[in-house]
């Protein structure tokens, strides 16, 4: 396949995917500017730490790897400013307490069932020591919250809590979770199809079932539901085999964020009317 071919298909492609990002933007009331502002300093920042330069590069050269000028370039780099940064939700370490409450021998009862604990006692079973075996930082007071507010775990008599579910359901539209949660299943997407371009490296799992020819809209309830079954399984099966293959030891640092995102799509053929229909003249 020719370079340009290739090229064009890249920014069709990109254009798919901008055009979701866009819709969600603009329901958020992030102006154009605002988003312009993060590509010029996301593309200074990929080319200085991403990519490999045979020695340090030069600003000038930055310039020259982005399309940017030099002043453009100077700005985002002595001003970071441009990248913002947010403090981490407590969602990640909630779904970690609740996968430990559910595999944990020391918290699961008869039958798989987990055990309804206390929240601070005793010292060595209580929801605090849970809390505790994910992240000692976090407030088991907050981590609690968040379950009940989440319906994942409710309160069983004066002083007893009863988790209900393995998982943690994101029900508030554009709530700061499910923002995080979107970011960090899009970049970790991103990050596997880009690692499946370099044919010199072993590539990592990215598969899909689809319907050829597609299904009649009628059918579209029941493969969700036949879907949402199946992934569920698979998942589960994924998460008690980690339960029993990773140790509690807080004190490693020799690991790696790994995971399987599966993802459910379902999108109807159009044909894209061009712009100047779609608006008035004046």
């Amino acid at each position: 396949m020719g370079a340009e071919r290739v090229h064009n298909h890249f920014l069709f492609a990109l254009r798919r995917v901008l055009r979701c990002i866009a819709r969600m933007l603009i329901r958020s009331g992030i102006r154009f500017d605002e988003f312009a502002n993060l590509v010029r300093s996301v593309y200074i920042e990929a080319a200085i730490r991403d990519c490999t330069h045979p020695t340090i590069p030069s600003r000038a050269r930055i310039a020259a790897l982005t399309g940017l000028s030099s002043r453009q370039v100077d700005r985002h780099i002595d001003d970071e400013s441009g990248l913002p940064s947010a403090k981490p939700t407590l969602m990640s370490t909630v779904v970690q307490v609740l996968q430990k409450w559910h595999t944990i021998p020391e918290y699961v009862g008869p039958y798989g069932i987990p055990r309804e604990l206390e929240f601070s006692t005793p010292r060595t079973r209580c929801f605090c020591s849970l809390v505790a075996l994910v992240d000692r930082r976090t407030s088991p007071a907050d981590a609690l919250d968040e379950l009940l507010r989440a319906g994942a775990v409710v309160a069983s008599g004066k002083s007893h809590f009863r988790a209900i579910s393995r998982s943690l359901t994101l029900d508030e539209g554009m709530s700061v979770e499910l923002i995080e949660y979107y970011g960090r299943g899009m970049s970790r997407l991103a990050a596997t199809l880009e690692h499946n371009f370099d044919s010199s490296k072993s590539r990592l799992l990215a598969r899909r079932v689809l319907a050829d020819r597609g299904l009649p809209i009628s059918l579209i309830p029941a493969f969700e539901k036949f879907a949402r079954a199946k992934a569920g399984d698979f998942l589960l099966d994924l998460d008690n085999w980690i339960a029993s293959q990773v140790p509690n030891d807080l004190r490693s640092t020799d690991r790696v964020d790994v995971g399987v995102y599966v993802f459910s799509y379902s999108e109807r053929a159009s044909v894209d009317e061009p712009l100047r229909g779609l608006v008035r003249k004046g």
